[in-house]
């Protein structure tokens, strides 16, 4: 039986477990209403209560849809918003925001660890992290079967990306000019290394940025902290003169 099958059957619709308040306070959190509202409740079962109520469907694949989402509009944000990091300063930021610990987190800010349907073995005041954190991932992956891609990454930015964001504007100072200079449609920064001097083991970096009549130089043991620091004044410089 194909999932449209069964989400069309009457004798399985019959088994829906919450009321029409229920799914109505659910949607008003997220800022999301369903088109499809079995999806919604497909995303909270777990597969316990299918196995107790001889449900055909579960949220294992709404899980891993959604896992492969959050992965992705993750990695794309963070690759924006930092356009100096690593490979490896991206993984780890992203695998930050998408770890099972945060999944858990933003279940329970929002309400999901007391709505998961669960197997009557369970306790819903003790239930493992673990169902909430995939019940999270499932629910993105019903979001983006029912209202597209664009809908999901709405969301993931809502509830996963507004903390990146804040960190990224108060400890990145180049992400902050250069986010400053597209909102105001002038030319991005063109960073110029003007020197390294001292031993390998601790060198030390200065660097010119001239942009839009301002100009500072600025020296650091690295290039990168350099690149802030200019940055950091150019921007002072622009916001003062042309304002936030």
């Amino acid at each position: 039986m194909s999932r449209f099958d069964f989400h069309n059957s009457e004798p399985l619709r019959k088994k829906a477990s919450y009321t029409e308040a229920q799914v109505e306070a659910m949607e008003k959190i997220l800022g999301y209403t369903f088109e499809d509202k079995i999806l919604l409740e497909e995303a909270l079962t777990h597969s316990s209560f299918a196995k107790d109520n001889y449900l055909e469907y579960n949220n294992e694949r709404l899980e891993f849809l959604g896992d492969s989402v959050l992965s992705f509009v993750t990695a794309r944000a963070l690759f924006r918003m930092y356009p100096d990091a690593t490979e490896g300063e991206l993984t780890r930021m992203r695998a930050e925001l998408v770890k099972a610990e945060s999944l858990y987190r933003r279940a329970e800010a929002i309400g999901i660890t007391k709505m998961v349907l669960h197997g009557r073995s369970m306790k819903s005041d003790n239930l493992p992290h673990s169902i909430s954190s995939d019940a999270m991932e499932a629910l993105i992956g019903a979001i983006c079967l029912d209202g597209g891609m664009a809908a999901a990454e709405r969301i993931i930015k809502k509830f996963f990306l507004s903390d990146a964001q804040e960190q990224e504007a108060d400890a990145d100072p180049k992400s902050k000019l250069q986010m400053w200079l597209q909102a105001h449609a002038m030319p991005l920064p063109n960073y110029e290394l003007i020197s390294v001097v001292g031993p390998s083991h601790a060198p030390e970096f200065t660097v010119r940025l001239y942009l839009n009549g301002f100009e500072h130089t600025e020296k650091d043991r690295s290039r990168k902290g350099a690149e802030a620091k200019v940055a950091k004044l150019i921007l002072q410089d622009l916001v003062d003169k042309f304002g936030e």
